[in-house]
């Protein structure tokens, strides 16, 4: 997929599925929060070209996941703009291991933040590829 945005493709490569209105976007590695910024403006334009395609499959196993100040940046900057750019909010599922990263041994923590919604965004992560498209093709 040819992308305006400039990223390196040995951190995170993007791909489109248009036979199930998908996008993909894997990282291969750590990235730094500028990285992983380019990378999540690279998603956007993506689904920009691709009819504001909101329905995205990240697989974040080679990346930490709770880093405070991307979560932050996503949750406060990123995904409420979506639905201005898409018309809707996006729904992601994202590939990871379970309890990857996670700072809590508490399961009952767990099940709390699995699933659920930010302002432009309706989320949940899964321990297999497999569920997570199987939820994907659910979502409206």
């Amino acid at each position: 997929m040819t992308s305006a945005i400039s990223f390196s493709p040995d951190s995170f490569t993007l791909s489109y599925l248009p036979d199930q209105g998908l996008l993909i976007g894997r990282w291969l590695r750590p990235v730094a929060l500028d990285a992983l910024q380019t990378h999540y403006a690279a998603l956007l334009e993506a689904a920009q070209a691709h009819g504001n395609c909101r329905h995205w499959l990240l697989d974040v196993r080679r990346r930490q996941i709770n880093e405070p100040v991307a979560v932050q940046w996503f949750g406060q900057e990123f995904s409420p703009k979506l639905p201005g750019l898409l018309g809707q909010p996006v729904v992601i599922a994202y590939f990871a291991m379970v309890n990857q990263d996670f700072a809590s041994d508490d399961p009952n923590l767990w099940e709390n933040i699995k699933q659920g919604a930010l302002q432009g965004s309706h989320y949940c992560y899964f321990n297999q590829e497999s569920e997570a498209l199987a939820w994907l093709a659910q979502q409206p």
